[in-house]
């Protein structure tokens, strides 16, 4: 393998692992947002401060981390625009469509009898050819999803809180006062989290799909994920 290809495959691999990490703050903070006894037991009293703060580091986290992992053009930075940039180049894709679909195919070399070698070998170009028709299926579908999502206000608003707010502290004149910018005019909602990281998810799954031929599972990440959350936020009883 190239090593073009080589570096597009590690980014690809460790944007799996950084999309993990921000799944696994997410799922402290979402019980803080949606689960009504967690804000009711610690967002009050004693507790109230505490629990604003965490609520709004983990949020700004978040934030940050959904911006640098969808939209950063660092060089040495994984994330997803990158990764789609370099898939729109058709001789990657090419080379990773045929480096995939060779892979699946059976190791015609090792037959000895020219019957079944010959019978292997055109079983081998069909099952090519069909993995290259749902390799571009694939291509097509991530194309179309990080069209609407780079173009979406809600990506521009979470840069905006990641370039401003978060990695630097950008001071705006306002009635002749310099103030920092104020999230809440940015219009967006706790929903608007979980709804990006869930199509982040589904980018991550396509690009891992196009570039290791790899998928994970999802599913027993979120049953992990969903029970870190309520055993760190379990309901006590009063004086517990």
């Amino acid at each position: 393998m190239s090593p073009q290809l080589d570096k597009i495959v590690a980014h690809s691999s460790h944007l799996l692992t950084a999309f993990i990490q921000l799944r696994e703050r997410y799922a402290l903070l979402h019980p803080m947002l949606f689960v009504e006894h967690v804000p009711k037991q610690y967002g009050s009293r004693k507790q109230a401060r505490g629990f604003a703060i965490l609520k709004s580091s983990l949020f700004l986290s978040c934030c940050q981390d959904i911006a640098k992992l969808t939209t950063d053009s660092y060089d040495n930075t994984p994330s997803i625009k990158k990764l789609m940039a370099k898939l729109q180049d058709e001789s990657v894709r090419n080379q990773f469509r045929k480096r995939l679909g060779v892979a699946r195919g059976l190791p015609v070399e090792d037959e000895d009898d020219p019957v079944l070698a010959e019978a292997y070998r055109r079983m081998a170009q069909n099952d090519e050819a069909a993995y290259g028709a749902q390799f571009d299926q694939t291509y097509d579908e991530a194309v179309r999803l990080w069209q609407d999502m780079e173009t979406s206000m809600v990506l521009k608003d979470f840069r905006t809180i990641r370039d401003k707010v978060t990695a630097h502290t950008e001071l705006k004149l306002h009635n002749d006062e310099y103030k920092p910018v104020d999230i809440a005019t940015l219009g967006i909602t706790w929903g608007d989290l979980k709804r990006t990281i869930d199509c982040m998810q589904h980018l991550v799954e396509l690009i891992g799909r196009l570039t290791r031929d790899a998928s994970f599972a999802w599913d027993h990440l979120d049953r992990l994920l969903t029970a870190a959350g309520e055993d760190f936020w379990q309901d006590r009883p009063a004086g517990a």
